[in-house]
C-alpha cells in the first residue's frame, strides 16, 4: 500500500538534513572548508634577521594554527613561506605581515601558480 499526500508543500519540504544545517551533517557530505594558498617572500639582512622572522612565526602563526612549510630560500636573502589559511585564520596572517612588513619589505601572493606572473602582491 502506498500513501500518496494531497498537501501540495510535502512534496517540495526540505530534507532532514538540510534543516539540521550544514554544520550536523555527516563529515563525508560537509562541504571543504574553503583554503587559500598564500606565499610570503620576505627579505632579510642576514641569518639573525632570518632567525628573528622564524621566531615571529612560531609566536604568531603557529599557535593560531597555521603551519607554514618552507618551499626554500629565494634568491639570496629572500625567506619564502607557504602555508595554506582559511578564512577565519586569515586575521593571524594580516597580523604577521603587518608584524614582520614593519622591518622587513614582504612580498605575498594568493593562490601562486608555477609560471603565473599574476599574482596579488603587497
Amino acid at each position: 500500500m502506498r500513501l500518496i499526500s494531497n498537501n501540495p508543500v510535502a512534496d517540495k519540504s526540505p530534507s532532514l538534513l538540510s534543516r539540521l544545517g550544514r554544520g550536523l551533517r555527516p563529515l563525508w557530505q560537509r562541504g571543504r572548508r574553503r583554503q587559500h594558498l598564500y606565499r610570503l617572500h620576505i627579505r632579510c639582512e642576514d641569518r639573525a634577521d632570518m632567525e628573528q622572522v622564524l621566531a615571529a612565526v612560531s609566536h604568531t602563526l603557529q599557535p593560531a594554527g597555521l603551519r607554514p612549510m618552507q618551499p626554500g630560500r629565494g634568491e639570496g636573502r629572500v625567506l619564502v613561506l607557504s602555508l595554506y589559511c582559511t578564512p577565519p585564520q586569515r586575521r593571524y596572517l594580516v597580523q604577521f605581515i603587518h608584524q614582520v612588513g614593519t622591518v622587513h619589505p614582504v612580498r605575498w601572493e594568493l593562490r601562486p601558480r608555477a609560471g603565473d606572473d599574476a599574482t596579488t602582491s603587497h
